[in-house]
Formats: C-alpha cells, sequence, structure tokens
C-alpha cells in the first residue's frame, strides 16, 4: 500500500516544528504525519533548525514581551534551506495502521461507526461531532462511493486529510493519508470513488457558499 503523495506545505509543517499552530491544525498535520514518514522527517529537520536558531539568538534585555519577542528575534536570524525532499515522497503505510490513527482517534471519543452525521446532499455527510478553536473548525466528511460533494466557494482556508478511500477534484486524486489544501475566494468540487466510501477529515478557516450550478465528476 502507497503512502501519501499530498502534503502540508512547508510553512504549515515549520509552524508545526515551532510549536504553533496549535488546536485543529495541529491535530490535522499530527495526524498526517502518522500516515507519513517523509513529513515526519521534515518536522524533525524543522525542529533540529528551530532549535540551531535558539542556540544562536542574542541574549534578552530583559524587556522582552515573552513568545512575540522571541519569533521577533527568530526572525532576525538567517535561515539556513531546509533538507530536500525526495521528487516522490511516497512510502509504505504499515498495514496494521487502524483506520483512524492517533492523535485523532483519542479525540473522537468513540468508533466511527457509532457517530451521529448530519446530511450535505445525497451521499455526503458531516459528522455531529466536530472541534473548534481560533478561528477554524474540524469534522468529519463522509462520501458513499461514487458521490460528488455539491460545488462551493470557499471563504477562507479549507484542508481535508483522506482517512479511508478516495477523492478526485481539481487538482488530482487523493488517497487514505493525502492532504489537500485550498485557498480561500476559491471554488472546488470533489467525487468520492468508485470502489468504497472516503473518509476525510475536514477543516475549514471560515463558512464556505454552496454554488447552484450542479456538481460535475472531475475526469
Amino acid at each position: 500500500m502507497n503512502g501519501p503523495s499530498h502534503h502540508p506545505d512547508d510553512d504549515l509543517l515549520l509552524a508545526y516544528a515551532a510549536g504553533g499552530p496549535g488546536g485543529v491544525k495541529a491535530l490535522l498535520v499530527a495526524t498526517h504525519l502518522a500516515f507519513c514518514p517523509d513529513c515526519r522527517r521534515r518536522v524533525a529537520a524543522f525542529e533540529a533548525e528551530c532549535g540551531a536558531w535558539l542556540e544562536t539568538l542574542p541574549p534578552s534585555d530583559g524587556t522582552d514581551d515573552g513568545l512575540t519577542a522571541l519569533l521577533a528575534r527568530l526572525d532576525d536570524q538567517p535561515r539556513s534551506p531546509a533538507p530536500p525532499v525526495p521528487a516522490s515522497r511516497r512510502r509504505t503505510v504499515p498495514l496494521h495502521n487502524p483506520t483512524i490513527p492517533e492523535p485523532l482517534r483519542s479525540r473522537l471519543g468513540g468508533p466511527v461507526e457509532g457517530f451521529a452525521w448530519t446530511p450535505v446532499s445525497e451521499g455526503v455527510d458531516l459528522s455531529v461531532w466536530s472541534q473548534a478553536d481560533g478561528g477554524s473548525s474540524v469534522c468529519l466528511l463522509r462520501m458513499a462511493a461514487g458521490h460528488p460533494v455539491p460545488p462551493h466557494h470557499h471563504t477562507a482556508g479549507e484542508m481535508l486529510l483522506v482517512l479511508k478511500g478516495g477523492f478526485r477534484d481539481e487538482y488530482g486524486h487523493f488517497v487514505r493519508g493525502d492532504v489537500a489544501s485550498y485557498v480561500g475566494d476559491s471554488d472546488h468540487h470533489a467525487v468520492a470513488d468508485t470502489d468504497g466510501e472516503c473518509l476525510c477529515l475536514f477543516l475549514l478557516d471560515g463558512p464556505i457558499e454552496f454554488l447552484d450550478a450542479p456538481a460535475t465528476p472531475p475526469a
């Protein structure tokens, strides 16, 4: 079984390695890391880089405002490039991995099979379970085999981490462990693979607006 080929961008991995962002974005990144040895190595390299920065920082004059001042001082330091990542980040995902790996599994509080769901459209549901912080929220998105998500407009960022199955959209094919990221002020539609249900961790930085046009599955 092949591992992820779509990943969080380096800015998000670097922020995670440096201790932020927290909350639901950190949950999504950490869950992706459970699938992806390459991103785990990437984060480890960034953590080492951050540690090297801290060792070279000038001492505080005693008037700094905690973390804000530390980050400002970090910004003034030269940054060496992170180690290169192979052109293909595909790796083998251990077959014993559960459908929902840690740390997400503990946050769900129970098996997905017992969850309550809210219908969005035919074959597409959102979990009643959700968590939110800092303007971002996560829940689970479930798509029945071959069913499309209604076309919608992003007013802010959206991220999907595939936990089971796969889907296609305008940007490619996403399977278990992959992260799909979409910027604000963009339109999007997707359709689940035809060979089984697709389950995703669904993160929003703001509301989405459903469009009137019918969903057309990507080629």
